[in-house]
């Protein structure tokens, strides 16, 4: 599985893709992922990095993937994080606005797709 489509640019920042699914199953995250890559080609992101947490719970937030992107995220490397849908990033719904706010006060977007969520839903919450 690609893990990255992103230009040979030192200053290009990419679209974040996150794919999780909580019992190992490689069809599913490539599903996933496709449907995510198609999503934001249809959007106008053309450099990605795809960040995959194939068979881990969504419980908690201490996840290898999600961690690299929190990195990345810290490093100035993405635009915006896009998911298929909230449950992908997290099950735990009392943590998620926290994580939202935190990215966007990094000046990353947030998209959930299937959930029509991006930044705007999370506008009413305080950053």
């Amino acid at each position: 599985m690609p893990k990255s489509k992103r230009a040979n640019r030192p200053d290009a920042k990419a679209a974040a893709l996150y794919v999780r699914v909580a019992h190992a199953n490689e069809d599913a995250a490539l599903c996933q992922e496709e449907s995510l890559r198609q999503y934001a080609e249809e959007h106008g992101h053309r450099d990605m990095l795809t960040y995959v947490d194939n068979g881990i719970s969504g419980i908690g937030f201490d996840r290898p993937a999600l961690n690299r992107l929190q990195e990345d995220v810290a490093a100035g490397r993405i635009s915006t994080v896009i998911v298929r849908d909230l449950s992908r990033l997290s099950r735990s719904f009392l943590e998620l606005p926290d994580w939202i706010n935190e990215i966007r006060r990094k000046g990353v977007s947030f998209i959930s797709v299937m959930d029509g969520t991006t930044d705007e839903f999370f506008g009413s919450v305080s950053i």
